[in-house]
């Protein structure tokens, strides 16, 4: 007889491994040798009549020939069958990644292989013999593999597994399976614990390094520790964590660490347990909560190992600049040193930093003689002599940042630590000239996605339509060998759920070409611009896509056009305004739904924050000045502390009367396209951008209150009148001028608006109070009313509704007009004048209009009646 078993407390990965054996060992009995995990019991109770289980109790013991032990070689593991090890006539096989022990069962026909799960090993051995395996199987197979290699992140997990899970994913993966199984909730008595172990977790500091110890207490059993210490890394987020449990006069230890020098597969070892080093258990007896912690601590202090620190790695001296030394000069220190960048000082102590980008483009646009200090960052992130590597790495990408200093606790300015000199602790020398984001591309945590959580997004987020316009823009980046990106506010409004359907796409190379490439494809028109390198495309459906090259761009003077010329797509997002817009997400198949996040913008949305991507960012671009303030109202963020303060200094500077009025104009008409512009407008005055704009504009309470009363009733205007359209901004404008006493000569001077809006504007200016007055006469036939509304445009018939009372007589004549008479058309036409022997002539458009004022009044109901009265007037000779 042949049977096959795992481990106690069996996990995924052992349930898992027992079925893969079974795939080979195809006469063996699948047998557990003792309790399972509650998770794994459940998914036993859906799916184990597929696997054909053996119970433990019709193993007949004295019959067993083979057998196969799978994810573990420990005797005091597999239960009861650790009596018949020995036995001669028994032939033992053993498949296991754990690392070796003093307790290990030997064996001839061991494979023992150390990757992130022994799921991995059986099925490199399926694989090699083209052993079938069915989507069921694929999926509990996956499980195992997603749960012993946290999901592929422990540094345990090798190239074989990711290589198995492509394989078993090309059999038939079901991942709802597998988020239902890996994604677990707590059940009442796991829900208790987590929140006593969440009041007792406290830290303590072995050598520089932070562990976290928590302890509880229960008087029953409760299954599923691991599962509780999973949902309790998430919620404090440490790197490592021991978690103790008295349950019944028994410690359980739950060991995680995802730091290279605390093992804790080697450190519960010392007291019986086992596992791998980012992951282990352990039990101990006759000990209590304090006396347990006591061990590990004293394991800890023997076996922990020593980690790169700060000190290490820092470059020392660092050479300073004072706050008061020109831009001019330091631009000559930086070239004669050769650095990045250099802290600042003032009087001795640290006070900013300034790079090398912020210097010259202070210096590009004729700076150079003033203060560093004007120039300079000054939120400043430092770190300890002592501080390990790993944690300066997440500083960095957290904050996206090149170097942080190093000063000790009394403030003592000791060294700098850049990127070049933390790679090079982590990965060596090699590779060190080459371009690598792959530290920094995205921060960790809550702030990084997966593609396939992007492309998920993307899905749920575009209707099919765009959702095959994107696939079809990968498909010809890859016949091309263009890599091709959405990017900008469409990749912003993706993750913060705001409507957004304007495709920007940039590619990286010549989008012009790209662009004609796609065109015949799809059977769209194509605008280009050489200048710029860009191209617009309108689909068959009136869907319009903007095209541009990946670009950088150069500045000859602040507010100048930009100079063009190819870049990559990380120097392309680094020329947009904010951080929140500089994000791009790619579209080629190979990696739909990959991010782009150099300078932490999605970090930013999470905060909240608007920031610029350089210092000088405003003075380059003063326009986006006005943005920030649309884009902080939108949104309820607030301007990032350095930012608002580069944003007060070009304010303070003028720079705001240097953009052109083209451009400052179609940013200022923006403004009233926003949902709530009046916020915007109370920010843009509380900072004094609006007197910059237009001379004399006055934000009062009564322009806040209009300017509600606009909104509100615009959705009862949508309500009763749908199918008649209303410019908002034209009304906003109107009544920001009216309320000001400015004319519409001043606001021409500073504003180019359409033409066709100018004349709105006009005709509101003169004419709304004469058609009020007029329509409040007492005795008014519809014709009248038809008369004096008709022609006038939609936005003169709503502000004279907006200051009228409802139940005035103005109020229900214009409602009147618009329900009723607008509409209204009469029985005839020019050719029943003709049939009725009148030539055609200028008289016609008076004879009809009379006709429609007397049908209006109720004179006429029907043709016959118009033809009538037509006849009369001709025997008249009236007409």
């Amino acid at each position: 007889m042949k049977v096959i078993i795992g481990h106690t407390s069996a996990d995924f990965d052992c349930l898992a491994s027992m079925i893969a054996a079974k795939k080979i060992f195809t006469e063996a009995a699948v047998v557990f040798p003792g309790a399972i995990e509650e998770n794994v019991r459940k998914f036993i109770s859906l799916y184990g009549k597929v696997f054909n289980i053996t119970q433990l109790k019709d193993i007949d013991f004295k019959k067993i020939t083979e057998l196969i032990i799978v994810d573990t070689r420990q005797a005091d593991r597999i239960g009861v069958f650790a009596n018949i090890i020995g036995e001669k006539n028994i032939k033992i096989y053993i498949f296991d990644h754990h690392p070796p022990s003093e307790n290990d069962i030997q064996s001839s026909n061991s494979i023992i292989k150390l990757v992130g799960a022994t799921t991995t090993i059986l099925l490199n051995k399926i694989i090699k013999k083209n052993i079938r395996i069915t989507p069921i199987e694929a999926t509990l197979f996956a499980l195992g593999i997603y749960e012993d290699t946290g999901s592929l992140s422990f540094s345990t997990t090798t190239k074989d597994d990711i290589e198995v899970l492509s394989y078993l994913f090309s059999v038939g993966v079901n991942l709802r399976t597998v988020n239902k199984f890996t994604n677990v909730g707590l059940n009442s008595q796991q829900k208790k614990i987590l929140n006593e172990l969440l009041s007792t977790a406290k830290e303590v500091y072995f050598q520089g390094i932070r562990i976290v110890f928590t302890k509880s207490k229960t008087d029953i059993y409760v299954e599923g520790l691991a599962l509780v210490t999973h949902k309790l890394i998430e919620i404090i987020n440490c790197d490592i964590i021991f978690v103790l449990v008295d349950m019944k006069n028994k410690i359980y230890i739950v060991g995680r660490s995802n730091r290279p020098s605390v093992d804790v597969g080697l450190i519960l070892k010392e007291i019986g347990g086992g596992g791998h080093s980012q992951a282990a258990s352990a039990v101990i007896k006759n000990k209590n909560l304090p006396e347990a912690e006591d061990v590990i601590k004293k394991i800890l202090n023997e076996k922990i190992e020593q980690e790169t620190i700060a000190k290490n790695i820092m470059t020392t001296p660092v050479k300073t600049i004072e706050i008061s030394t020109t831009i001019g000069e330091a631009s000559k220190i930086m070239l004669r040193y050769g650095h990045n960048g250099f802290p600042v000082v003032k009087k001795g102590k640290l006070v900013g930093i300034i790079t090398r980008q912020e210097i010259y483009k202070a210096n590009h646009h004729h700076y150079e003689k003033e203060a560093v200090g004007d120039y300079m960052t000054e939120n400043i992130l430092s770190v300890n002599p002592e501080t390990p590597v790993l944690e300066i790495q997440e500083l960095m990408i957290k904050n996206d940042i090149g170097r942080v200093l190093v000063i000790n606790n009394s403030g003592k300015l000791e060294g700098i630590i850049t990127r070049t000199d933390l790679i090079r602790s982590l990965y060596g020398d090699k590779d060190l000239n080459k371009e690598s984001y792959s530290l920094f591309k995205t921060s960790s945590g809550k702030f990084a996605m997966e593609n396939r959580e992007i492309k998920s997004l993307i899905h749920q987020f575009f209707p099919k339509d765009i959702l095959d316009v994107l696939y079809k823009i990968g498909e010809t980046g890859d016949e091309l060998d263009y890599s091709v990106f959405m990017v900008g506010g469409i990749v912003r409004d993706l993750f913060l759920g705001f409507p957004n359907l304007d495709l920007d796409i940039v590619v990286e190379e010549n989008a012009i070409k790209f662009a004609r490439f796609f065109c015949k494809k799809t059977k769209a028109e194509m605008k280009s611009h050489k200048k710029f390198k860009t191209a617009v495309v309108i689909l068959p459906n009136g869907l319009k896509i903007d095209f541009a090259s990946a670009r950088r761009e150069f500045y000859e003077f602040p507010a100048a056009l930009p100079k063009v010329e190819f870049a990559s797509i990380k120097k392309d997002l680094y020329r947009r305004d904010f951080t929140i817009n500089a994000m791009a997400i790619q579209l080629n198949n190979k990696n739909f739904g990959r991010l782009y996040d150099f300078f932490g913008g999605k970090r930013d949305l999470e905060l909240k924050k608007i920031r610029i991507l350089y210092n000088l960012s405003f003075i380059e671009d003063p326009a986006r000045i006005i943005r920030a303030i649309r884009f902080e109202q939108r949104y309820d963020f607030t301007l990032e502390n350095a930012t608002e303060k580069f944003l007060r200094k070009a304010i303070q500077e003028g720079l705001i009367s240097r953009i052109r009025k083209k451009r400052i104009s179609l940013e200022f008409v923006n403004i009233f396209k926003e949902k709530k512009p009046i916020k915007v407008l109370l920010r843009m005055n509380e900072l004094g951008i609006l007197s910059s704009i237009i001379p004399g504009i006055k934000i009062t309470e009564s322009l806040v209150n209009i300017f509600n009363k606009i909104d509100n009733n615009l959705k009862e205007w949508k309500d009763i009148f749908p199918h008649i359209y209303i410019d908002k901004t034209i009304l906003y404008i109107y009544y920001l001028l009216e309320m000001s006493n400015l004319s519409m000569a001043i606001f021409q001077k500073k504003i180019d608006y359409a033409e066709k809006k100018i004349k709105v504007l006009e005709e509101l200016f003169i004419k709304k109070e004469q058609i009020s007055c007029k329509l409040k006469k007492k005795e008014l036939k519809p014709s009248n009313i038809y008369y004096i509304l008709n022609e006038k445009s939609n936005e003169l018939l709503f502000a004279i509704l907006l200051e009228e009372r409802s139940d005035s007589i103005a109020f229900e004549r214009i409602k009147n007009y618009l329900n009723n008479y607008k509409n209204t058309s009469i029985y005839i036409n020019g050719y029943d004048l003709i049939q009725l022997g009148m030539k055609p002539s200028p008289v016609y458009a008076k004879i009809l209009r009379l006709i429609l004022y007397l049908q209006l009044n109720g004179v006429f109901t029907k043709k016959d009646e118009e033809l009538k009265f037509i006849k009369r007037l001709l025997k008249k000779r009236i007409i």
